[in-house]
């Protein structure tokens, strides 16, 4: 699937989203986060790579993000 938004390293339009995979799906883990919650602390990642270029970007829940470091109160942009 494509996706509306710009290559930040060429401008080009034409980007498509995916995954970064190892043996197993790769997720972020913030350091110092609370761990005595019911969801895990592990933060799942999107990927979106660039056709022109082949420049990846990667992007996390920043939503969990907050909610694990105790920022929820915190009002940002949201890329899920």
């Amino acid at each position: 699937m494509e996706t509306a938004m710009k290559c930040l390293r060429c401008g080009s339009e034409s980007l498509v989203d995916g995954a970064i995979y190892s043996p197993i799906r790769t997720a972020f883990r913030p350091q110092g986060a609370k761990f005595l919650t019911l969801e895990t602390g592990d933060i799942q990642t999107k990927a979106i790579m660039c056709k022109n270029c082949g420049y990846v970007e990667i992007i996390g829940d920043a939503m969990k993000l907050r909610r694990l470091t105790s920022d929820a109160g915190e009002s940002s942009g949201n890329i899920t």
